[in-house]
């Protein structure tokens, strides 16, 4: 029952992440840039700026995760609700068909049955 299925596409989530870490690309390449010749950074502070890059970039990657993970149970939920759909679409299908069937005998007969009339 795949057939009423749409190909998936690039997750929004997955987009900004991408366009976000290449605006923070951009953006410390342009500071690393701009950084005065003459500014001296010991080696301490290096290492906390890297240790706080590093600290940014795991929540980033934990943002990035979770987002990942409530997209799978959407997609799960969505793929679940198309299915029950499809599933709903058929038995209405048949319904029709044997509702129609039971229309075209009656309009050949020349109207409703009499047990169907006492019925109504």
């Amino acid at each position: 029952m795949a057939s009423h299925r749409r190909p998936k596409q690039p997750s929004r989530t997955r987009v900004t992440v991408l366009t976000t870490a290449a605006a923070a690309a951009v953006v410390l390449s342009a500071n690393a840039a701009n950084a005065a010749p003459s500014e001296k950074l010991g080696k301490d502070e290096v290492k906390a700026k890297v240790d706080k890059l590093y600290e940014q970039a795991e929540q980033a990657t934990e943002k990035y995760n979770g987002a990942k993970e409530k997209q799978q149970k959407l997609q799960k939920e969505i793929s679940t609700i198309q299915d029950n759909v499809a599933r709903g679409q058929q038995e209405l299908n048949k319904l029709r068909d044997g509702l129609g069937s039971m229309a075209t005998a009656q309009y050949r007969s020349g109207g409703i049955d009499p047990s169907v009339q006492l019925f109504l």
